[in-house]
């Protein structure tokens, strides 16, 4: 398997991240995106100190671009909210993309920190076909908890 993962962007109120799959050894991959693990500075507001005390603690996806070339449709690339059980946020098969800003992204329907939430989300490619390919582009916003 390769995967080639590369943060674009990681700022105050969003990251942007490409993930490339290629499968090499059929065996399936997964990557996870932990908010704690980004940029947390929320910046400064006007005449005031940094915001020390802020954590990013959950992501919502606000727009994904993909493409899958997957031998066998019923193994698609998926994208999850991290938890001791996961939750499906979208299926990805084929090639398309999705914009959810005009509602405010796609929220994670899990609270950080009950049911082994993470805040977090795994991206998973299911094929475990020799040279199936997977690539996806996903831009998240970041949510903000006060600690």
């Amino acid at each position: 398997m390769t995967q080639v993962v590369t943060k674009q962007f990681d700022g105050t109120r969003k990251a942007i991240f490409t993930i490339n799959f290629k499968i090499a050894a059929t065996t399936a991959e997964t990557f996870t995106i932990v908010p704690a693990n980004l940029n947390n500075s929320k910046g400064f507001a006007t005449g005031a100190t940094a915001n020390s005390g802020d954590v990013c603690t959950n992501l919502t996806i606000n727009k994904l671009w993909w493409s899958v070339n997957n031998t066998a449709v019923t193994k698609p690339l998926l994208v999850e909210w991290k938890a001791t059980s996961n939750s499906q946020a979208i299926t990805c098969n084929y090639a398309d993309s999705k914009d959810f800003s005009a509602i405010g992204g796609l929220t994670n329907p899990l609270t950080p920190g009950t049911g082994g939430a993470t805040g977090g989300l795994d991206i998973k490619f299911l094929s475990v076909t020799n040279d199936d390919t997977a690539t996806i582009v996903l831009e998240l916003l970041k949510i903000y908890t006060t600690y």
